[in-house]
C-alpha cells in the first residue's frame, strides 16, 4: 500500500475519479475557519480538537492568509478557538495539554 501524502492537510493528492482525502483535524480548522460556530452542530467540537494531533503548518498558512476583513469575520471562532485552548491547558488528559500547547497563541 502507497504511503498517504500529508502535505498542506491532505492524506492523498486529487485525482480525476477522487477526491482528495483531509485529515480530520484540518477539516475541523476549515470549520473554524468559517463564520458559523463549529460547535452549533457538534456539541464535543472542541473537546474533540484538542484529542487530534496538531497540524501546525496547516493552521499557521490558515491564519497567515486572512487579511483583516477577513480576520474580523471570523473574530468570535478565533477568540473561541484560543479560550478553550486555554481551558484545555487546565485538564488532567496529557495529550490534550500537549495538543493545546502547540496551537500559535
Amino acid at each position: 500500500m502507497a504511503q498517504a501524502e500529508k502535505k498542506g492537510g491532505l492524506l492523498r493528492k486529487s485525482s480525476a475519479s477522487r477526491k482528495p482525502l483531509k485529515e480530520k483535524v484540518v477539516l475541523m480548522y476549515d470549520e473554524i475557519f468559517t463564520t458559523e460556530d463549529p460547535s452549533k452542530c457538534n456539541p464535543r467540537f472542541w473537546e474533540e480538537l484538542f484529542l487530534m494531533k496538531v497540524n501546525l503548518e496547516y493552521l499557521e498558512g490558515k491564519l497567515e492568509a486572512l487579511d483583516g476583513e477577513e480576520l474580523m469575520k471570523i473574530k468570535d471562532n478565533i477568540n473561541c478557538l484560543f479560550q478553550h485552548c486555554i481551558q484545555a491547558l487546565g485538564e488532567e488528559h496529557p495529550i490534550r495539554v500537549v495538543n493545546a500547547l502547540q496551537v500559535p497563541c
